[in-house]
Parts: structure tokens; sequence; C-alpha cells
């Protein structure tokens, strides 16, 4: 969607083609490169088995910032639920223990849960739940850099992306309102486990119908640093609003073999430091 001329840097907008979805709204970096690079330095230097040339690798330049797309619902999700709620009451309990040979009365109390069956409703309103409109970045992986602050978003405009990479959704609306449908329904079960009454549930059970209210295309900032170790590429992502990293790092083989190796000479060292001192024991 963006880009810079390829012979004076200037920052420059494609035209969207006709077919492409259009965009609602657009949140711009909060965290320079510079910003995001010390983030994400300060996650690696954590990640002591990973490979000295990954962990050192974090320099700017290396990082490239990306406009992400995401699907933003708001919901009504109805739910009927089937659980199991205890509640807990209490037996004062006499038991006789020896102590120095003498025979002692005393008492304890018990804990005991009474298990009721229980089935109701449950209404909620959801509003800005994101839904990653990209195929190079998995839900999963996307709910775990969330939350983003969409209360800084703008309302689309072309110089928005001027110079930037931005994306267009690769993911389309229909699988994305199915991936959110799923998701409330998750964050329903949640809810109402915390709206039961009891002391205790379980075996909590929802279906739940989800009812749009809106949607919007959003795009959301993302840092990504890339890395090649033993021919694989690995990844690195920095929310480029609040300096949230996630992702998987490699592990180095040597670093792991030396890890394992320091175990077992303790155990070792441990073990032969019992049987010289059994040994020592026995002779006296």
């Amino acid at each position: 969607m963006s880009d810079r001329c390829a012979f004076c840097e200037t920052p420059l907008v494609r035209d969207s083609d006709a077919t492409s979805e259009p965009v609602d709204l657009v949140a711009p970096f909060a965290l320079t490169a510079q910003q995001a690079g010390g983030r994400l330095k300060k996650a690696l230097s954590g990640k002591y088995l990973a490979p000295e040339s990954v962990r050192t690798r974090t320099r700017p330049e290396e990082l490239t910032g990306v406009l992400v797309p995401f699907w933003c619902y708001d919901a009504l999700a109805r739910s009927e639920y089937t659980a199991k709620v205890g509640i807990y009451w209490y037996e004062t309990q006499t038991y006789t223990v020896t102590v120095n040979g003498k025979s002692e009365t005393r008492t304890r109390r018990v804990r005991h849960t009474e298990w009721h069956p229980l089935s109701g409703t449950h209404l909620h309103t959801y509003t800005d739940h994101l839904v990653s409109g990209s195929q190079g970045l998995p839900e999963e992986e996307a709910n775990q850099l969330e939350p983003f602050d969409l209360g800084r978003a703008l309302p689309f405009d072309p110089s928005l992306l001027a110079g930037q990479i931005a994306e267009r959704p690769s993911v389309s609306h229909a699988e994305a309102q199915q991936t959110a449908t799923q998701e409330l329904a998750h964050k329903e079960n949640a809810a109402i486990q915390q709206f039961l009454p009891g002391d205790v549930s379980s075996n909590v059970q929802n279906t739940t119908t989800t009812e749009v209210d809106a949607v919007r295309l959003v795009l959301l900032p993302v840092w990504i640093a890339t890395y090649t170790h033993k021919d694989q590429v690995f990844r690195m992502l920095v929310n480029g609003q609040t300096g949230e990293v996630v992702g998987n790092v490699p592990r180095s083989g040597w670093k792991i073999a030396g890890a394992v190796g320091c175990v077992l000479f303790l155990i070792f060292g441990a073990l032969f430091t019992i049987l010289v001192l059994s040994a020592v024991a026995g002779n006296l």
C-alpha cells in the first residue's frame, strides 16, 4: 500500500486497487526503532540459551516497522450455560494423637464441598475485539502481542501511510468473524465462571451466539525482527505502541549441552561427596 521512491527516497502511497478492503483506522507508531530495539534487547538478554549471534542482533536498522491489518469487532454475545457450583461447609472432627507416650485429644476443621447443578443465561457486549487480518501473523501470536490502544487510531488518510510498509488483509472478513465468534465464546465461558454464585465451580459449558454490531479494518503498528540460524528463520515482534515483545528464538546446542553438563557435574559431585562422607563415617 505504501513505499518509498527507489530513486529519491521520497515517501509515496500506491493507489489501492478496487478490490481491496477499505481501511477505517490507522494507529501510528508510538515507539521509534531505537526504542523498540531497546525493548527487544532487554527481552533477549533473558534468553540465556539463545545463540549469541541472535542475542546481540538488536540494532534498530534490523527492525522493520509494518502496519498490520486487524479486523475489529463490536458484538453482543448471548450465552446459555450449564455448570456445577460448589458451596463450602465445615465440620469439626476429633482425633487422638500420641505425644511423648501420652494420648492427646485434638480437634480440626475439615472443609467439605456440596455440589449443585445450575443453568442460566448470560449477556455481554464486547467492543474492539481484534482478530489478525494477516496470514503472516497467526491469531495466537497476535493475541500475545495485544492489547493495542485503539484510542490513538486515526481515521484513514493516505498520508498516514507515506513511507510506511502497510499490509493488505490476507484473512477475509468471513474467516476473521468465525475466529471472533470462537474467541468470544471462550471469553463468555470465563465471564460466566466469574458470574456464578457459590464458592467454586466446575464443568462450565456454554453455547454462545454473537450479533456483530460493527466491524472495522484497522492498521496497527508492529516492529519485526528476523534472524537466521542454521538455515532457519526466526522472528521476534514488538508492539509498536506498548513495547510488548513476543516470539520464539532458537536455542544453542552448545549452551544446552553445557547446561546439562553442569547439572550432571553437580549431581555426580554431590553423590561423590556423600559416598566419601559415608566411607569416612564407616571407618570411624
